[in-house]
């Protein structure tokens, strides 16, 4: 009896032990907690510079990036968008399915959402939006991007089919996508003005308010908004909303912007000029970022195929591996670029660093050998360029003396840009330094690889992959595909990539909440002021 009333308080004592620590990692689980929740100051108003002032409300009739940047995630959200590692995930859809072998897709909607005139998003919402940003009366930027969707069903308060007439590899890009964003707008709303977009009205953490032209874009917070919830990942999970206001002053010139942040008169500025990073960063008073994003836009040279000198890949490789990446990226945007010869950018899930190694790199003898084995003769080739964008014009003088160095004899032709964008389009060329806005869709990424581009190159196993990738749901499978369309580029040599360019901003101290992922997509929603 002893023995067990003496083991009863040994376990009873034990059992207390147990409780007691419990209860304080309980608290301490909860006191972390609180200081997380407590971390951000709520209140006042984010102050920030835009280039250039919107040029719509739409954001189903336009693609300008401006228009995507200030309403997309903002005001507006969209169906699919994307985690930490920009692949793509449901944001208000809450699951979603392929079925009928690819061509009918069933998505289960979030329920709860609200828009920002108190309307809870419906089926009806979503199969409105839908059927609007393909429409060619309004016109819909995306008429041509979803014509396989034949029609979008509701077949539920909170569900909806889309049905194709093909596989559509692409669909949830474009659902995702934050250039011609497909925001879910509220039907109510829009059948009231006409389908006009007479003030945004969406589902996003922030409400519009004001709009002065050439002056700015004023947007309060939605206390109502109930769409993201959960860890941060991305641009998933909660959305603090710490500032009352997100206040957008329209200033065109760089240097407009640098004063306004110096006086005080901003918080954040965005694209800074390349030739003041530097000495922007030895500044106590703000801090600078630089950094790659996935939708990044590539500085190149294109050849034209039909040119007999540039059609021979010998030549080809001689003129890539004359080129030193890393030299071509200081000099044209003083560094603050990621240099690669590779069409898939180090920013999308399907890149690996192995692929660097399959490029031609900088090595003046094989260039030189590769030209022996040419037919050029020292003939001189002409290499158009534009200066209206600074790095266009930069990235050819240093790659014509690369090219002198090795024995390649080059001229350079400057024209402005609306000479040098129909010349592309006319392949009116022999060598062309271009710009190509950055896409996360591959499809996309690799039109130029197609034989439909303007330049002459053609490759039927190139148009086979990416028939391919057009043809497959399956995310992995199409990266695959991608690395296989890369591995063709670097024997080939259709075009020569030199480098990705960066995301530049600067933001006074004050500002808090500012992460790396900030750098290529600002959560604006967990930004706060100190």
């Amino acid at each position: 009896m002893n023995q067990l009333s003496a083991k009863s308080k040994l376990l009873a004592n034990r059992w207390a032990l147990a409780a007691c620590s419990m209860i304080m990692i309980a608290a301490l689980v909860l006191t972390i907690s609180g200081l997380v929740e407590a971390a951000g100051k709520r209140g006042g108003a984010l102050r920030m510079t835009m280039p250039t002032d919107l040029t719509q409300l739409d954001l189903h009739q336009t693609s300008a990036e401006i228009d995507n940047a200030v309403l997309g995630m903002t005001v507006y959200e969209t169906l699919f968008t994307y985690d930490g590692k920009n692949n793509i995930k449901p944001f208000l859809v809450e699951s979603y399915e392929f079925g009928n072998d690819g061509l009918l897709v069933t998505l289960n909607l979030k329920k709860g959402v609200k828009f920002h005139n108190g309307e809870e998003m419906t089926a009806e919402d979503v199969k409105f939006s839908l059927d609007r940003v393909r429409d060619d009366k309004l016109p819909g930027f995306h008429v041509n991007n979803l014509k396989k969707v034949t029609e979008v069903k509701i077949t539920g308060p909170y569900q909806v089919q889309l049905v194709l007439s093909a596989k559509m590899a692409n669909l949830l890009n474009y659902l995702a996508t934050d250039v011609g964003t497909i925001a879910i707008m509220n039907k109510k709303d829009l059948q009231t003005n006409d389908n006009k977009v007479a003030k945004p009205v969406g589902t996003g953490p922030y409400m519009w308010r004001q709009w002065v032209k050439d002056s700015k874009v004023v947007l309060e917070r939605f206390d109502g908004y109930s769409s993201a919830d959960g860890p941060v990942d991305g641009m998933l999970g909660k959305r603090q909303q710490y500032v009352d206001r997100l206040e957008y002053y329209i200033m065109k010139e760089p240097a407009t912007r640098i004063m306004a942040l110096d006086k005080g008169d901003v918080d954040f500025t965005s694209i800074l000029p390349y030739h003041m990073i530097d000495d922007l960063k030895k500044r106590d008073d703000v801090t600078v970022y630089s950094a790659l994003p996935p939708d990044a836009v590539w500085y190149m040279y294109y050849v034209n195929f039909n040119h007999p000198i540039l059609a021979d890949v010998n030549f080809r490789k001689a003129m890539a591996y004359a080129l030193d990446r890393g030299e071509i990226t200081q000099a044209a945007v003083w560094g603050y670029g990621t240099p690669t010869f590779s069409v898939i950018s180090p920013s999308l899930p399907a890149y690996t660093p192995d692929l660097e190694k399959m490029a031609p790199s900088y090595d003046p003898e094989k260039a030189q050998a590769f030209l022996k084995k040419s037919n050029y003769k020292g003939e001189k080739i002409k290499i158009l360029t534009s200066k209206n964008y600074t790095p266009m014009y930069d990235q050819v003088v240093a790659a014509q003396a690369m090219w002198a160095a090795v024995g390649i004899n080059t001229e350079i032709e400057i024209v402005d840009w609306a000479t040098h964008l129909a010349r592309w389009k006319k392949a009116e060329h022999e060598i062309l330094s271009f710009a190509m806005i950055g896409r996360m869709n591959p499809v996309a990424q690799t039109w130029n690889l197609s034989s439909g581009n303007f330049y002459g190159y053609k490759n039927a196993k190139i148009d086979e992959l990416r028939a391919k990738m057009n043809d497959t749901v399956d995310l992995e499978e199409r990266n695959r595909l991608f690395r296989e369309i890369y591995k063709i580029t670097c024997e080939d040599v259709p075009y020569m990539i030199n480098f990705y360019i960066n995301n530049t901003g600067a933001y006074k101290k004050n500002l808090k909440g500012f992460v790396d992922y900030d750098a290529y997509r600002t959560r604006l929603w967990n930004l706060y002021l100190e």
